[in-house]
């Protein structure tokens, strides 16, 4: 019987946007003669894009879309009109100024099929309601009467296929109801086909043949009319609370629409005279006294007791059922936010979605997406190609933090350091590969497999900014983005032989970023030579209004601290950071030799001793185990309690993490178990400890640095170690994730830090680490430049 199906529209490949950013991707699906198909899917996931690119107010970029069997493409909306394709816009469009009659009267062409006045005869028979309107401006109608006018108004044109979005957005029940009338009964008289958006599941449920479920530009999954009836299944697509109930108790039972020339496997059949069925045991919601649309699912008496359990609270279904109608007016509330636009940065530059690379362009596995979005035609950065860590938002390209759980996911913003780098000229190059949710100082935990060392193939290229040094020093790009929450921006450069700076906590916005925990994320520069990094931080320093983790930061012209020289500069050499028990000889001397170099160029270097350092480490445990379990795991990487810039679709994308445990990584595993004990058994005291000593700490170093201009001590105790085969040990996996950090996991209280390259060993970089006090990143570049101007740091 398939074979039998005629197709009225078909829809191939189809990809597009508004202008500068890509919102569909390849959306592939067909709609029968006289089939309704539905479509269903949170706000923002471009369902209705989708529709103004079908009728042609948006253009597509790539694919194909066919109507009747004729090419559509390219066709002007009043060509797609003429062919019969009608339109009812989210919102109505109607005419305010103008009365019922005149907008009606202005739908009419002559491709309607009759003389104007017999088309709205036929249309008022079909929408009685309206008949007494006539005079009436359409301003002065209510929202419901105005969207059957909307209805009416596209049947002017005589169409046989309807685009519909959102009919029921602020309808009450009767009008509702009406509409769903109105529509199985011109669709058992005329045959139309409808592609349905909606978000009122009762409403899609009842009218719908098959609902297809949109999730980021792309068809995510179908679901049968009967699978409609089955709320795992519609939640195993959309999640809590994505589609809206709005059926009101009485509910008129409904006719089923006739059946469309479709096979058994592509349309389920319903007994004759019956519609889909409701689940009796399904909670129904309606619609409150004020007309609110009820979009936010309403807790159950069952859940409301789980909350109570939770809460250790001793409340009977009485009370319980008392707080429901207590907590109505504050659930309308969140009705009312759902319904409104989200307040998102603008995206400034056109961009594609990029590619995912084969192994032969991509031979370090550094590169997750590559692309080429290109800025402004000048500015500082102007040529310049930059790769960004892939925990960083860059708008219609794909971004997954190194994990399965976030693949799939495309953010629709640019992060705040994105715009400024594209404001200056760059030219963005792609997403660069790195650590399993950023929770290794190794390259072996990506969810798409290990990051290799450029120097040495099979070893650790360092985490979790793998990707970004592997690139910078593979001389791929000119320049790259990384993070750091323990030493993400550190390690890699130094395990790379590339210039990382870890910018004091605040001077970057992390705006667009994904967190770890808010008091240890930094985002910085990482290039090939210290003058790169300097203009680069020029680009990327600064309050943006939108990060709480900014308090006013200083911001200076970076560049200018470029061939001052180190002569006179005081550098305290820190006896701790050469003393952990994994330290290695070769790594202390190329260190050691370092600092004597900086004697050689006429700096002051001495020992100093600050034991506290050791201290560190366990206050940053706390902090970041206990920190991390609250913000990123529980939180969904969003949290509370802070203003700033959130990115709800990436806490929806985030929260699948509570199905799919068993995909995180082994290191980010172990992290739980710890945070999640300390924060349950000792009630989350451990990370306001270490919170404090942090900040002694931190008085320790400061101390220091009012006798030093720089702290100087290896990046890392240890050279670049082999990466662990697929098959490890679940010990040898985490302890390679996280046994590099003692020297850079301290500085992530707060204070600047750099990554130097000085020396080879084995074949493999070796990197020294310069310190300074709060907004001293010019020290830092004085003495790096310096120390780079001062021979080839391969040869020392």
């Amino acid at each position: 019987m398939a074979e039998d199906v005629t197709m009225t529209l078909e829809v191939k490949g189809l990809s597009g946007g508004y202008g500068k950013v890509p919102i569909l991707h390849g959306i592939d699906f067909a709609v029968a003669e006289g089939e309704v198909v539905g479509i269903l899917g949170h706000n923002g996931m471009g369902k209705t894009t989708l529709l103004k690119t079908l009728m042609g107010f948006l253009p597509a970029t790539s694919g194909s879309v066919r109507f009747h069997a004729a090419e559509i493409t390219r066709m002007a909306p009043y060509e797609r009109a003429g062919l019969g394709l009608g339109y009812v816009p989210q919102g109505r469009g109607i005419f305010p100024q103008l009365s019922v009659r005149d907008n009606l009267r202005f739908a009419w062409h002559d491709y309607s099929g009759a003389s104007e006045q017999d088309v709205m005869e036929s249309v008022l028979a079909d929408f009685p309601r309206l008949r007494p309107l006539l005079d009436r401006d359409g301003g002065a109608l209510s929202g419901g009467e105005q969207q059957l006018l909307a209805l009416a108004r596209c049947l002017m044109g005589d169409p046989d296929f309807l685009l519909l979005d959102e009919p029921t957005e602020g309808i009450q029940p009767s009008i509702i109801e009406e509409m769903a009338e109105t529509l199985l009964k011109l669709r058992r008289s005329r045959g139309f086909s409808v592609l349905l958006v909606e978000q009122n599941f009762d409403f899609i449920a009842d009218l719908s043949d098959r609902v297809l479920v949109l999730e980021r530009g792309r068809i995510a999954g179908e679901l049968s009319r009967a699978e409609l009836s089955d709320q795992s299944k519609v939640d195993q697509f959309l999640g809590f609370g994505a589609a809206r109930s709005t059926r009101a108790q009485g509910t008129v039972t409904r006719s089923a629409p006739p059946s469309s020339p479709r096979s058994v496997a592509e349309m389920p059949s319903f007994p004759a005279g019956t519609g889909p069925r409701r689940d009796p045991a399904k909670p129904q919601t309606h619609i409150t006294s004020a007309g609110t649309a009820m979009s936010i699912r309403r807790p159950t008496l069952a859940q409301m007791r789980a909350m109570a359990d939770r809460f250790r609270m001793s409340l009977s279904d009485q009370d319980l059922m008392e707080y429901t109608q207590i907590i109505e007016p504050y659930m309308q509330a969140y009705d009312r936010l759902d319904a409104m636009p989200d307040y998102l940065p603008e995206v400034r530059y056109p961009r594609s979605p990029g590619h995912f690379p084969d192994l032969s362009e991509n031979p370090l596995n550094a590169w997750y997406v590559k692309t080429e979005v290109r800025g402004a035609p000048d500015g500082p950065l102007r040529g310049k190609r930059i790769a960004i860590k892939d925990t960083i938002c860059l708008a219609g390209v794909p971004m997954m933090n190194g994990s399965s759980i976030m693949e799939g996911y495309t953010p629709e913003i640019d992060a705040t350091i994105v715009t400024r780098m594209l404001d200056a000229g760059a030219v963005i190059a792609g997403k660069a590969h790195c650590e399993n949710f950023c929770l290794s100082g190794g390259s072996h935990t990506n969810a798409k497999g290990p990051v290799h060392n450029p120097w040495k193939r099979g070893y650790m290229a360092g985490g979790s900014s793998s990707g970004s040094a592997a690139l910078v020093a593979a001389g791929e790009v000119d320049m790259a983005i990384a993070g750091d929450q323990g030493g993400s921006i550190r390690i890699p450069s130094s395990n790379c032989g590339v210039y990382g700076m870890k910018p004091t906590h605040g001077l970057v916005p992390y705006t667009g970023a994904m967190p770890i925990e808010q008091t240890i994320d930094h985002l910085g520069p990482v290039t090939n030579n210290v003058a790169d990094n300097a203009l680069l931080l020029e680009v990327l320093a600064g309050e943006d209004g939108l990060d709480p983790r900014q308090y006013k930061p200083k911001v200076y012209r970076y560049t200018e601290a470029l061939g001052r020289g180190a002569q006179g500069m005081r550098i305290g050499v820190l006896k701790e950071g050469f003393a952990h028990p994994n330290s290695e000889l070769d790594v202390n001397q190329k260190v050691m030799q370092a600092a004597e170099r900086f004697r050689e160029l006429g700096a002051r270097v001495e020992e100093v001793s600050i034991p506290e350092h050791y201290t560190a480490m366990d206050a940053w445990t706390a902090i970041t185990l206990e920190g991390l379990q609250d913000l990123m795991m529980w939180g969904n990487s969003t949290g509370t309690n802070y203003r700033g810039l959130f990115l709800p679709s990436m806490t929806d994308h985030m929260a699948q993490w509570r199905n799919r445990a068993d995909e995180l990584s082994h290191s980010l595993k172990a992290c739980m178990f710890v945070g999640e004990h300390f924060q349950s058994q000792y009630r989350g005291r451990f990370y306001g400890k270490g919170q404090n000593i942090m900040r002694k700490v931190n008085e320790r170093y400061l101390a220091a640095l009012k006798q030093y201009d720089l702290l100087l001590m290896p990046t890392l105790p240890i050279k670049p170690q082999e990466i662990p085969p697929p098959d490890c040990s679940i010990s040898l996996y985490v302890q390679r994730a996280f046994e590099m950090v003692p020297n850079t996991a301290p500085f992530n209280g707060g204070l600047p830090a750099m990554s130097v390259p000085c020396g080879l060993s084995e074949g493999l970089p070796i990197g020294m680490m310069l310190v300074a006090a709060n907004y001293g990143e010019m020290k830092i570049y004085q003495a790096a430049h310096a120390f780079e101007q001062s021979g080839d740091w391969r040869a020392m």
